[in-house]
């Protein structure tokens, strides 16, 4: 799919703190050959392999990068970042992805670093959610964004 082996896209997660919802988007990312960051100090063991299990035979083929922190991700890939978060003002569907686009998730019970969304407002997006929840799952987030952005850019 890809002759450069440059990754179509980077999905990249803020802090995340649910070992299965990391799992289930490392099978995601595995599946879409999509590059996945993750952000920050783990806070759960990660040897626990019975709770990495939606993703555990699928880290041989995922490109998976942990970084001490948001920052430094973001400073190494060096592309003005897509942020998935509450309270956007357009979805991933009312703009542009690009091949190599950065989508950036923040942690399951809070959002992308202030300091981030701060210095990107205009690339803070939404997932429209009309019904009676809170807020979709994390890895819910990661594939409806992957996969819009899948379409958008078509990258095999």
């Amino acid at each position: 799919m890809n002759l450069n082996n440059d990754p179509w896209l980077h999905l990249v997660l803020d802090r995340p703190r649910i070992i299965a919802n990391i799992a289930s988007i490392v099978r995601l990312c595995a599946g879409t050959e999509v590059a996945l960051h993750i952000c920050g100090p783990l806070v759960f063991e990660q040897n626990d392999k019975t709770r990495w299990r939606a993703g555990l035979d699928y880290f041989e083929g995922a490109r998976v990068h942990f970084h001490q922190d948001l920052f430094r991700c973001l400073k190494l890939l060096d592309k003005k970042p897509w942020i998935i978060e509450v309270g956007g003002h357009k979805t991933p569907w009312e703009v542009s992805l690009n091949a190599g686009d950065v989508l950036v998730l923040g942690p399951e019970t809070a959002s992308v670093l202030e300091e981030v969304q701060n210095a990107h407002r205009e690339r803070i997006l939404t997932l429209p959610q009309p019904g009676p929840v809170r807020s979709l799952n994390l890895a819910q987030c990661a594939a409806v964004s992957v996969f819009e952005a899948m379409r958008q850019i078509n990258p095999g």
